[in-house]
């Protein structure tokens, strides 16, 4: 995985929500399914709070009949290997990205943006990619769309890389308003 030091805007809106959720950034780490093996070996992955989520609307209205767009991220999972030199992991980051036509829309699809971040065990964030996808919405007007991400960390030893994998939606200001408002910490 590619990563670049655009951190500034993530960093505001994790301390938004850091601020706003009074909890940590993580919608909820990832660890179910995995083996104690796996996890000797694995970074946490999480979503961030507030941006597993975006609403769009068509126009200024805010009702349910305004929505345009609805978009969740979700069944997000990690797999590594260590190669035998011990100074890396390779991981494998898997999540979809479902996407809803609302109402208020006659398009046949849209684009997400996300974003991939590494965080160190101070939450710092220390790189940051910003990736899109294209949804294409079938005649049910819903979609999935499979990301598949891979990252090669660095690791001392025997030890489990400190870095976290943080994933969610790049929200323009108003949508992580929204769900901050709405509660929606997923």
């Amino acid at each position: 995985m590619k990563f670049s030091m655009g951190a500034p805007r993530i960093a505001a809106v994790l301390v938004g929500a850091l601020a706003l959720s009074g909890c940590s950034v993580f919608g909820g780490k990832v660890d179910m399914g995995m083996s104690e093996a796996m996890k000797q070996h694995c970074p946490p992955v999480g979503i961030v709070a507030y941006t597993g989520q975006v609403t769009r609307f068509a126009g200024a209205g805010r009702q349910s009949g305004d929505v345009a767009l609805r978009a969740e991220v979700t069944n997000l999972k990690i797999s590594c290997g260590s190669p035998e030199e011990k100074t890396r992991v390779d991981a494998k980051v898997t999540f979809d990205i479902v996407g809803e036509r609302g109402p208020a829309s006659s398009e046949s699809g849209a684009t997400v943006r996300y974003f991939v971040a590494l965080a160190d065990e101070n939450q710092k964030i220390l790189k940051k990619d910003v990736y899109e996808t294209n949804l294409t919405f079938g005649a049910g007007g819903v979609t999935i769309s499979h990301e598949k991400l891979s990252a090669v960390l660095p690791q001392k030893g025997e030890e489990v890389p400190y870095e976290e994998i943080l994933i969610g939606l790049q929200l323009e200001r108003d949508e992580f308003g929204y769900n901050v408002a709405r509660g929606t910490g997923k």
